[in-house]
């Protein structure tokens, strides 16, 4: 008689693409999808697991809430995470089925927001929303359970699995809102490959991994999960620069807005205009953080290229992004003021690499 490894997984619905949370089409029927959709589709995909794995899965589905992505808010990611911690010790892997637009948005509060956990928690949507022709939900959804319960490495902490992309939760980045493969691993490379075949990176997945036990010991249990959920987006205030760009903004906005600290996306290697120098100088005697990254698409911003940036850095007047994406560098900061972080603690956590979001060792320290 085969003997079987049980694995339970929770799938976790929150809207998006993949459940039919799309514009009327002149070319497609509207088609909203539900619990019982999903599960169909894993019924196969589960007998073959069982047949070639020996994995005996047992799913359970959660209709969390149902938004379009863009609609996504902090108080979704706490709920996200009040899920996974109150359902820690009944299942072995949690899938979230999310839209694409804040979908990086999520994986990256989620592995901030999950310090030690010891399970993995894989975020996938779709391009093409289930029951519409060419959709990618299945592949996508199906491609994440083969991961969740994938026995060959220790998969555990926030990832998202679409396309043939394994990314880790604070490196997901959207490209494009039309191939099928939109999502990129920022700057750094993937965890892995998945297609007909599972590649895994183990030097990349051993450094996500090492990460899980910075704070406190991997959590068996919920009991020792550390978890801090909260968010404070509503504080901040996210800027491109461009040339002539007013120095007053950050006091008008800290004076009418309550603004506690700014994201800048600045010129060059975070190179923001010296023209702009008294609106940092008031920032930095109020003690209002601000990050400041780069608008090239892969720009790393370090205050170390070109004069103005080195300014920045001398004066000691603003936070360098690295190569931290936007998604990382907002929930990061969100998560910082929620937590009641002073000037001086933002500043040092901002640059510590705390889930693999930023890289500076490469850098001309």
């Amino acid at each position: 008689m085969t003997l079987y490894t049980k694995k339970r997984i929770l799938l976790i619905l929150t809207g998006g693409t993949i459940a039919g949370n799309v514009a009327e089409s002149n070319v497609s029927v509207k088609n909203i999808s539900n619990p019982d959709s999903f599960q169909a589709i894993l019924k196969d995909s589960i007998q073959i697991v069982k047949r070639n794995w020996n994995i005996e899965i047992e799913p359970d589905i959660v209709d969390l809430f149902n938004v379009d992505s863009s609609d996504m808010l902090p108080k979704n990611w706490s709920m996200l995470v009040e899920k996974i911690a109150e359902s820690y010790d009944n299942y072995d892997a949690f899938i979230i089925l999310h839209g694409t637009n804040t979908m990086g948005y999520t994986a990256a509060a989620l592995s901030f927001a999950l310090e030690n956990i010891n399970k993995p928690v894989i975020l996938t949507g779709a391009q093409v929303p289930l029951g519409y022709l060419g959709s990618d939900a299945t592949t996508n959804l199906v491609n994440s359970l083969r991961l969740a319960v994938w026995g060959y490495n220790p998969i555990k902490g926030v990832m998202a699995v679409f396309g043939s992309k394994i990314i880790s939760g604070v490196r997901v980045k959207k490209g494009t809102d039309f191939d099928y493969d939109p999502f990129s691993s920022f700057i750094t490379g993937a965890l892995g490959q998945i297609g007909r075949f599972i590649r895994i990176s183990e030097q990349a997945l051993g450094k996500h991994i090492s990460y899980l036990s910075k704070v406190k010991p991997l959590a068996i249990q919920s009991r020792v999960l550390s978890i801090k959920k909260d968010f404070d987006t509503a504080s901040i205030a996210s800027l491109t620069e461009f040339p002539g760009m007013s120095p007053n903004i950050f006091q008008s906005l800290v004076e009418n807005n309550k603004i506690k600290a700014f994201i800048f996306r600045a010129f060059g290697a975070g190179d923001a205009s010296l023209h702009l120098l008294k609106g940092f100088e008031y920032l930095k005697e109020k003690q209002i953080p601000i990050v400041v990254t780069t608008q090239a698409p892969s720009g790393v911003a370090s205050f170390q290229v070109n004069e103005s940036g080195k300014v920045l850095k001398d004066r000691d007047l603003a936070i360098p992004a690295y190569d931290m994406n936007i998604e990382s560098i907002t929930t990061k900061l969100a998560w910082l003021l929620a937590q009641k972080c002073s000037y001086e603690q933002i500043k040092h956590k901002m640059i510590e690499d705390l889930h693999g979001e930023i890289n500076i060792e490469n850098e001309l320290l």
